[in-house]
């Protein structure tokens, strides 16, 4: 079919109105393609509200973060912003600080362009997040320095273990997975977790980069075999996992992979009940993920911490 036939077909099926020019006709349709849009956008949020409400806390962000999306294209600033800012109270309600954090920011710079009375809003929950992050920063820093005045030793192995009900081990676990996530080889390494038997396919890749001379590989494969070890609750193994890793990463000079072993060695001395020595290395990592300048990682750093001290 050719052009003219196309346009003649369209005319009997009343696509377009012999009186007006196709210009005409084009924005016509466009403006009831937006309207469609809004509307779709709309009920996505209202179904997103009620999936919450039952408790489908997953479902109903997905249905909002697909509204955003929507009103993002059709340029519709407010309504994308305040999106954005219920997601963040969404988030802000399940603990995850900082997907809370980074949903308010994306509102405040929409907020801004606009000049929204809902600017000091997003901005007031910015603050009280920045407020609880310092705090948490600040009790990191308040434990290292009760351990450091500490003289008696332990006079034989760990002490008790903390109670585990205080800890939310699920949490916990997808924390460290997020902090593993930002070394460079985490991206190769990091999908054996998904095998039945992680442990032993991390073992064989272990003992190649051995013998290949890859020695910040080893100390990425090592950190990963700690990990896993964690969630299967074999602490002190895992501990010295995570120390072989360190000790390595302090020998290629990678201080992103040092900042992170001292975070999992602070995290399982914890476990372990010897909160002195974790609040050392917890701060140790801090200090080193704060000259790195990297706003990503110790977010992510700071949500772990969050999971230990609660």
């Amino acid at each position: 079919m050719n052009g003219q036939d196309l346009f003649k077909s369209m005319m009997v099926l009343g696509i377009f109105d012999s009186k007006e020019d196709s210009k005409t006709t084009i924005k016509k349709l466009l403006e009831q393609l937006w309207e469609y849009q809004e509307a779709e956008a709309n009920l996505m949020v209202e179904i997103a509200t009620m999936q919450y409400e039952d408790g489908d806390t997953k479902n109903a962000i997905g249905f909002l973060e697909k509204s955003v999306e929507i009103y993002h294209e059709l340029g519709f600033t407010e309504q994308e912003a305040v999106i954005l800012d219920l997601i963040g109270d969404v988030y802000f309600n399940m603990d995850d600080t900082q997907k809370a954090y980074d949903h308010y920011q994306h509102s405040f710079k929409l907020c801004s362009k606009i000049d929204t009375p809902l600017k000091e809003e997003v901005s007031n929950k910015i603050q009280e997040l920045e407020d609880e992050i310092e705090a948490l920063k600040e009790k990191v820093e308040a434990d290292a320095a009760d351990a450091s005045l500490k003289t008696e030793s332990q006079k034989s192995g760990y002490p008790e273990s903390v109670d585990e009900e205080k800890i939310d081990y699920e949490e916990l676990g997808r924390r460290l997975d997020d902090i593993i996530g930002f070394l460079d080889e985490s991206a190769v390494y990091g999908t054996y977790q998904k095998y039945k038997n992680p442990m032993g396919r991390l073992k064989e890749a272990y003992e190649m980069a051995v013998n290949i001379g890859d020695e910040k590989g080893e100390a990425a494969l090592l950190l990963i075999m700690g990990d896993v070890s964690l969630k299967a609750e074999k602490t002190k193994n895992s501990l010295e996992l995570f120390t072989k890793s360190l000790n390595l990463f302090r020998k290629v000079g990678n201080e992103k992979g040092e900042a992170i072993s001292r975070l999992m060695i602070g995290t399982t001395y914890f476990l372990l009940g010897n909160t002195d020595e974790g609040s050392v290395y917890l701060r140790q990592s801090m200090e080193i993920i704060k000259s790195l300048k990297d706003k990503d990682i110790e977010k992510a750093a700071l949500a772990l911490l969050n999971s230990i001290y609660g």
